[in-house]
């Protein structure tokens, strides 16, 4: 079953330049849909994203995120639309 998350990350210098929502989509299959977003090359940033995927591949995204130094912030939990 899909499950919807919104989250916010706050994302230290060094990772701006990184692909990170790339590899949320080809390495744990979520699916992301950018809800607000403040880069800056030199100071960091934030970006507010809901994210869509099984629960383990969210578990892993978020995780994946932290790994990097990035601060993850869940805003909350909504169930997904089914088609």
């Amino acid at each position: 079953m899909k499950e919807s998350i919104r989250v916010q990350l706050d994302y230290p210098l060094e990772q701006v330049k990184e692909p990170i929502i790339y590899h949320l989509v080809m390495d744990f299959s979520l699916i992301p849909n950018i809800r607000r977003a403040n880069i800056d090359v030199h100071s960091g940033g934030m970006l507010v994203l809901q994210l869509e995927g099984s629960r383990d591949n969210l578990d892993s995204g978020i995780a994946y995120l932290r790994k990097l130094g990035i601060t993850v912030t869940e805003i909350g939990i909504e169930q997904a639309w089914t088609v």
